[in-house]
């Protein structure tokens, strides 16, 4: 894509007899745009995004609008288990074609350079998950805390303020948020609707009408958007709490919704890890996260210490015994022929066979970041399975 250049916009612009008052307050907003650090491209209006990712305007407007049927595609994915729980799973939303387009330009060309907290080690250009594990290489004392419905509790005025912050002006951001949200399905009636007043309205594609809404959209975890959304929209937390770890001299990252606190004192001790825990409860409440209470783990010495499903008892992570075997189950099952992916993926239960096949190859390609031999073998044996169409 060109970069913008506010003396040949003007030149073109007066050429083509665009009134001069116009095109210095469009330079003057391009402007403020660009001077953000590490800036993403200048959008004077919802019709330049439109010309920018090649999508009709109109199509555009029915997002923001929330007009129409619900844009993206569910299915779930069932979580690692945890001892004592029942199934967990996690709602995947997938946008429509046109839509994932006009998300990945904004996700690379807008959200991809912003600057990060250094604590986050998820959705990062050149950060990777067993870098956030090895940072708790040889600790002590381990803290572990998960933050609940991570990506759906940031809300479309999260995702406004941070293209705010990227330097484009209010209109055009809350454009930007409403593109990258999505009303949850409670916010819906059964023909996929949403609920409000502006539903029934019959409006031309160029005609702008007021962008109200009844309810606020949150980020959709599918969308190429939401990681990188959810970081800059956090960032003021993780400033927050790499405060209070330097308080208590601890390493703090956080990858995505999982929060790892570290110390190699030995002396750290179970009463400083529970105020430390405290503490961080307090300032995810503060922000309008809330913890799930019932992940919280202390790990004291001498006891397995894993991060992000990697071992970090030694000098570099390692991928654990307990997820070589689940891997190794699932490959067995799904390639047995009295068996197979339809009968295993329901013995299992996920919810479809595309759901199974999709936590697989998350696993693999987890696995593929600490093992990439391992990682390999396990997607040959994959790939060589029949999925049903």
């Amino acid at each position: 894509m060109p970069a913008w250049n506010s003396q040949r916009f003007l030149l073109v612009g007066k050429r083509k007899g665009i009134d001069e008052t116009i095109l210095k307050n469009a330079v003057d907003t391009a402007e403020r745009t660009l001077q953000q650090p590490l800036p993403g491209p200048p959008i004077l209006t919802l019709g330049h995004l439109a010309h920018q990712t090649g999508i009709n305007v109109g199509y555009l407007r029915g997002l923001v609008a929330r007009d129409g049927e619900d844009p993206y595609r569910q299915f779930i994915i069932r979580k690692r288990p945890i001892q004592g729980e029942p199934p967990r799973f996690r709602f995947i939303a997938i946008p429509e074609t046109k839509l994932m387009a006009v998300q990945k330009w904004v996700a690379h060309e807008i959200l991809r350079d912003a600057p990060y907290h250094q604590a986050s080690m998820a959705y990062a250009p050149g950060q990777k998950l067993v870098d956030a594990a090895a940072r708790h290489c040889g600790a002590k004392w381990q803290v572990k805390i998960d933050v609940r419905d991570f990506f759906e509790s940031i809300t479309e005025m999260d995702a406004y303020r941070v293209f705010l912050e990227r330097g484009y002006q209010p209109l055009v951001a809350l454009e930007l948020a409403r593109i990258c949200t999505r009303l949850r399905d409670d916010h819906r009636d059964s023909n996929g609707w949403r609920s409000n007043r502006w539903r029934a309205n019959t409006r031309r594609s160029n005609d702008v009408g007021p962008y109200w809404e009844k309810y606020m959209g949150s980020l959709p975890q599918g969308a190429p958007t939401s990681p990188m959304l959810a970081n800059l929209a956090v960032r003021p937390l993780d400033e927050a709490i790499a405060e209070i770890a330097k308080q208590f001299s601890v390493r703090y990252t956080r990858y995505a919704d999982d929060l790892v606190f570290s110390s190699t004192n030995k002396s750290f001790g179970r009463t400083r890890a529970t105020q430390l825990v405290g503490c961080i409860y307090g300032v995810l409440g503060a922000h309008g996260l809330t913890p799930n209470t019932a992940k919280t783990v202390i790990t004291p010495p001498g006891a397995r210490k894993l991060v992000l499903g990697l071992l970090v008892d030694g000098t570099r992570p390692k991928l654990s015994r307990d997820f070589r075997g689940t891997l190794r189950m699932h490959l067995h099952y799904i390639a047995h022929p009295k068996v197979g992916p339809i009968s295993h993926a329901k013995k299992r239960g996920f919810s479809s066979v595309e759901g199974l096949r999709q936590h697989l190859l998350g696993l693999i390609a987890f696995a593929s970041q600490i093992d990439p031999y391992y990682a390999d073998s396990c997607r040959t044996k994959l790939n060589s399975v029949v999925w049903p169409l």
